[in-house]
């Protein structure tokens, strides 16, 4: 078997939008050496300073290196038919299969991380970055973050694991296009992403210290985990995950919306640095109600992020707009006067102020009631309901119960109460969408009746 041992420096820490300044590739048949390339490359932008104080390449350096393009075809003969080797292999891979994308090639190799195998066959270390692990096993390195002083050292520490007894196994596991450790952060267990759940769920990943870099739901958990470490891995988002992710961890919850709910209810416990939807407060178009000069009680949309003055808020305007022009059916009213604008055509009037303004405080009335419902459905096992409450359009509970549930007022007592959000109310609308167009794997549960 022929290995390609690989080792590059870069102007940043992910393949999107940062270049390649050297590259060193040693060509080893699992023993010996066999031969040796290296060069500096023009990365076509300036190298931050804090780079040239890593690595010593500074912009005088690169000035007169070719761009990688006019050594893409020279890279890929070194490369072709040999395993790609690296110490934490996603993120050299990546800045080169980035590199032959950006020009429209594609490129494609067998992996080994030398990270994951120093994990599995040198057990017992306190570190496994290539530093320490050369510290620890009295390797040199005079070159340190120098894509060819690091590369020799990753080649000495690659041969003596090679000479493991266990090593041909362990590489020929690694190697299988069917296990984890071809694509897993490099410090994450593979039981970790065995013990997934394969439908629906919540999913976090953590760093070293345990705190949730990005919490994530999916109707196939497992199957979504998955996704995020594939492609070419060039985003900043995804090299993060691969270098700083530790732990996965996951809960099944049965239910997609329950799903939804306890996700956003994690992201706004902990604010991962990776999870930004929910950071902003969405816009929605809210009804406010108002007076004008001549003492028509009005109805006006405005776009804001708060429902401050609203009688009630929507996410899509045209869902507004709709349901304003059911209101001016319903009750007779001049839909100018319901925000509805005019076909700029001067109409008189046929109602006057009093039935406008009795139509107008009998929707604001009907607005003012509760409406409570609870949605009921599948739990996490068979035997289980997954339980939502729901006043007014908002999330007030959830939960699951293994009780029959019979009528509404049962399901207050079995939910825990919960504060909703924007996001909720985006997720309960969403629901009820679905429930109405007959998509929806839920139940209705309505209050019952007081008796006259």
């Amino acid at each position: 078997m022929r290995f390609a041992l690989v080792d590059i420096e870069t102007t940043g820490s992910h393949a999107k939008g940062h270049g390649i300044t050297e590259i060193a590739i040693i060509i080893s048949d699992g023993k010996q050496e066999l031969e040796r390339w290296e060069t500096l490359v023009d990365p076509g932008a300036p190298i931050p300073l804090h780079i040239t104080r890593l690595t010593g390449i500074d912009d005088d350096m690169v000035a007169k290196a070719p761009p990688f393009h006019q050594i893409a075809d020279e890279l890929r003969e070194w490369l072709d038919d040999a395993v790609f080797v690296a110490h934490n292999v996603g993120f050299d891979y990546s800045f080169i299969r980035g590199h032959f994308e950006f020009l429209g090639q594609t490129w494609k190799s067998p992996k080994l991380c030398t990270v994951r195998m120093a994990r599995k066959l040198l057990p017992g270390h306190g570190s496994y970055s290539l530093g320490n692990l050369c510290r620890d096993l009295e390797i040199g390195n005079d070159a340190r973050h120098r894509a060819m002083g690091d590369c020799t050292a990753t080649l000495e520490l690659f041969h003596r694991m090679m000479a493991l007894p266990e090593a041909p196994k362990t590489v020929d596991r690694m190697l299988d296009r069917n296990q984890r450790e071809s694509w897993l952060p490099q410090h994450v267990k593979t039981e970790d992403f065995e013990k997934l759940p394969t439908g629906p769920g919540v999913y976090r990943f953590l760093d070293k210290a345990g705190v949730p870099l990005y919490i994530g739901m999916s109707h196939k958990v497992k199957h979504r985990v998955r996704t995020h470490f594939g492609g070419s891995m060039s985003s900043a988002r995804r090299q993060a995950f691969l270098r700083d992710t530790y732990r996965f961890e996951a809960e099944s919850t049965g239910s997609t919306l329950i799903a939804r709910l306890l996700e956003d209810e994690l992201i706004r416990a902990h604010w991962p640095i990776h999870n930004r939807a929910q950071k902003s407060v969405p816009m929605r178009t809210a009804i406010v109600p108002y007076t004008d000069r001549l003492g028509y009680e009005r109805l006006s949309m405005r776009q804001q992020r708060h429902t401050r003055d609203a009688v009630r808020c929507f996410f899509k305007l045209e869902d507004a707009k709709a349901w304003l022009h059911a209101c001016a059916r319903e009750h007779q009213l001049d839909p100018e006067l319901l925000g509805l604008g005019t076909d700029g055509i001067p109409h008189q009037r046929t109602q006057t102020v009093e039935f406008h303004n009795q139509a107008i405080a009998s929707i604001l009335t009907s607005l003012a009631s509760t409406e409570r419902f609870a949605i009921v459905e599948r739990g996490r096992h068979p035997d289980e309901l997954a339980l939502v409450l729901i006043e007014n359009g908002s999330l007030t509970g959830w939960g699951f119960t293994e009780q029959p549930v019979h009528h509404f007022e049962a399901i207050e007592d079995l939910v825990d109460a919960k504060k909703g959000s924007a996001t909720t109310d985006a997720i309960i609308e969403h629901a009820m969408k679905e429930h109405t167009a007959g998509d929806a794997t839920f139940k209705i549960v309505t209050p019952s009746p007081v008796p006259s």
